[in-house]
């Protein structure tokens, strides 16, 4: 045709005044945009450029969809395929498409249809429409009135779920879906149409598959038909993840410290972007705890905020004094942009108890609270970061909660960094510049004044054709700062220059062996820092890759001064179903250098041989090590082994540490052992102390299981005394809705 369109048939009558050509038999139509249309019997009206089929018709589309349906109208005028009919979309995954009608717009790449309309995946989930858009280009699909059946067996975790989501709307790419204003939930139908166990109802529900997780905006969590927790922002692993989780409801508790108790959750949607949480807990022998939970969302901020109150213990004792105990805890953040590539924030913290021991006598955790914090925050917060800047600024107040300190608080007033980068190219390679300024007083009358200025230069890396890598370091450090009654540094305002300058070689040889890939990696890194340092007063593990640091003091206004050489390597061994990772290193310097700390071994001219290993022999079978050999090669002074193993129905994670002469004095273990069966799961942990010889701790739980609820008991022992808390024997009654986490009440397994 004039339009580049071309029809082959084996039959064709041709009326020259109308301009209208009647086809029969293996009817082949092709447009300019390469769909194809196969039908046997057919009519073209070249003056309206419409081509009509008559019966069955099927459609090849440049995108290579594959549609099977009848009496199709091909209105190349418009660029319009369309039918009336019932018709069946296969798409390039194999993605079946049952439609009532349909309009295909060739130049755009887009399916329109409207009814009733049915989608099955090659995964067997279904999904079902009252109108949907596909656009065949962006391989993304629009659809309303959504009703998702996922019968895939791998999002269920129990044979008898029956995963479903019910939405207004629904829109689906390769990587993501997401739909508005949904209703999901994982449970098992139940007899005459009743509300299932559990619901999420979000504003957004979106699914990333390669991330294997769900997200919900303004969610509300549902537990027969009765809203319990409502979350601006949530997420969770999805199904296919084997990991479960859940939200708790009512919870009971017996504790030596407190008693017999009930806590109760009250939940409250005070509108679409806040809510309101009153959690009551009633002890028998105790007065009662209020704690009250606030949550408000605004555009790209939030605010939260926790509070606590009780009139204290009924019956004091020695230790057990008399007095109202509470807490505040608040929180707010905001992020925003000052340019379009820049992103910021800022955030205000507020943490206040009237006890030390009052958030771990009544074990308080939220979103906010941690009953095992032993520190207090108070803090401004800002912070400012483009593509090549970074800018920090903060003003802290800090409370310590730990018995015996000299002094409970520490000020920070302010603490500014600003991190730029310089130079980024390919002759000299990155050069990076930091600034911090950091005001600070504590134990009373300490104060300090440091600005600290590093230069830090990274060489663009030299490679050769035999694997062979090697690039320059160097780093300029400018300590400027005046002190009072902090013997270690001069009382004089003070300017100190301290630099270093590195060489990092490294070799990379691979090898293959059978169905195995070997990748060894020797490393060498020498570097030189003229000058002297301050004796550090603190210290850190060395280990395999802070071994290789060009400045391994832990204060950042300290410097590592000497000449030294770090030897190491990494190994690598990676098969079908298993990896194999070792890291070793050691320091090998110039003289003795007394003023780095001992923790780090670093005060000898030979430091520790610190190495660590990750053995994944399959899914079920993992081995974690890290060590550190004292230079005579014969002593552990830090050993620490980690071990999962997961034989169904069994499951074991084992994890031993020691630590000794100048990293610790520690030496312990932990042990869980989870046994699964149909009927529900028994556990078992345990903390055992083998300098002492004695345990901290015992945890027995057993939890009952049906296909979207768990429910549970839990006995926990204690074997340590603090203050005026006693060594816990505990029981405690919990509800879990799988496969969500624990969520808005007390968590007892610590």
């Amino acid at each position: 045709t004039e339009d580049n369109n071309s029809i082959k048939s084996d039959y064709a009558e041709y009326n020259k005044i109308n301009k209208f050509i009647k086809l029969r038999g293996n009817i082949i139509a092709t447009d300019n945009e390469n769909n194809i249309i196969k039908t046997s019997n057919a009519e073209y009206d070249d003056s309206q450029k419409l081509f009509k089929s008559f019966g069955i018709t099927n459609l090849i589309t440049s995108d290579n969809y594959k549609i099977e349906s009848e009496d199709v109208i091909f209105d190349n005028k418009n660029s319009i395929i369309k039918s009336q009919k019932k018709t069946t979309i296969t798409d390039t995954d194999n993605n079946l498409i049952y439609l009532k009608n349909f309009e295909y717009l060739s130049k755009k790449n887009i399916f329109k249809s409207i009814g009733k309309i049915e989608i099955k995946d090659r995964s067997n989930n279904t999904y079902e429409f009252s109108q949907i858009y596909i656009d065949t280009n962006k391989k993304e699909l629009l659809g309303t009135d959504i009703k998702a059946y996922l019968n895939n067996e791998n999002f269920k975790i129990n044979e008898k779920n029956k995963p479903r989501v019910f939405a207004n709307t629904l829109k689906i790419d390769e990587k993501k879906s997401s739909f508005g204003k949904s209703i999901f939930t994982l449970c098992d139908y139940r007899e005459k149409d009743k509300c299932p166990p559990w619901t999420i109802q979000s504003k957004k529900m979106l699914h990333d598959s390669k991330k294997k997780t769900i997200y919900y905006d303004n969610a509300v969590v549902k537990v027969y038909n009765v809203p319990i927790f409502y979350f601006p922002k949530l997420s969770h692993p999805d199904p296919t993840v084997d990991r479960r989780s859940g939200f708790l409801t009512p919870s009971f508790s017996n504790t030596k410290n407190l008693g017999s108790g009930i806590s109760i959750p009250y939940f409250w949607a005070l509108s679409n972007d806040k809510n309101f949480t009153l959690t009551s807990r009633y002890y028998v022998s105790e007065n009662p705890l209020l704690i009250g939970e606030y949550h408000q969302a605004f555009k790209n901020s939030f605010l939260f905020a926790d509070f606590g109150f009780t009139e204290g213990y009924k019956k004091t004792t020695s230790t057990k004094k008399k007095g109202d105990k509470s807490h505040l805890f608040s929180k707010f953040s905001k992020n925003f942009n000052l340019t379009e590539d820049s992103e910021n924030l800022f955030e205000v913290n507020l943490q206040n108890v009237s006890d030390d021991k009052y958030l771990k006598l009544y074990k308080v955790k939220s979103r906010l609270v941690d009953d095992k914090t032993n520190t207090l925050e108070n803090s401004l917060k800002f912070s400012h970061e483009d593509e090549d800047m970074f800018l920090g600024i903060n003003a802290s107040i800090y409370e310590t909660l730990i018995e015996g300190d000299n002094d409970k608080y520490e000020y920070i007033y302010p603490e500014i960094t600003v991190d730029k980068n310089l130079i980024n190219n390919e002759k000299i390679g990155n050069i990076d510049l930091q600034s911090n300024y950091k005001v600070r007083k504590y134990d009373t009358n300490k104060f300090s004044n440091f600005l600290v200025n590093d230069l830090n230069w990274n060489f663009k890396e030299i490679n050769f054709f035999n694997g062979f890598k090697t690039k320059l370091l160097g780093n300029i450090k400018n300590v400027n700062y005046e002190t009072k009654n902090l013997d270690i540094y001069k009382k004089d305002t003070t300017s100190e220059i301290y630099g270093a300058i590195g060489h990092l070689s490294e070799i990379n040889l691979f090898k293959r062996a059978g169905l195995s890939e070997h990748l060894l990696k020797p490393k060498m890194l020498i570097r030189y820092s003229p000058g002297g340092m301050r004796k550090e007063e603190f210290g850190y593990r060395l280990d395999p890759i802070n071994a290789f640091n060009i400045n391994r003091a832990d204060n950042k206004n300290n410097f590592e001064n000497g000449l030294s050489t770090t030897l190491g390597l990494d190994y690598k061994i990676k098969s079908k179903n298993s990896d194999f990772d070792f890291s070793v290193a050691q320091i090998i310097n110039d003289t003795e250098n007394k003023k780095m700390h001992p923790e780090t071994s670093l005060d000898e001219k030979l430091s520790d041989v610190v190495g660590s290993a990750i053995f994944n022999l399959n899914d079920n079978f993992s081995i974690n090590y890290n060590f550190s050999l004292d230079q005579n090669y014969s002593e552990l002074n830090y050993n620490e082994l980690g071990t999962v193993m997961n034989f169904d129905p069994f499951k074991l994670d084992f994890n031993y540490l020691l630590e000794n002469k100048h990293i610790g004095d520690k030496e312990y273990f932990k042990t869980k052992i989870d046994i699964n069966n149909k009927d529900g799961l028994i556990s078992f942990e345990t903390k055992r102390n083998l300098i002492t010889n004695s345990a901290e701790f015992y945890n027995l739980s057993y939890e009952y299981l049906n296909d979207c609820l768990r429910a549970g008991i839990v006995y926990r022992r204690e074997f340590y005394t603090d203050s005026e808390l006693e060594p816990e024997n505990s029981l405690m009654f919990k509800v879990t809705l799988t496969p969500f986490g624990n969520i808005g009440s007390p968590s007892f397994s610590q």
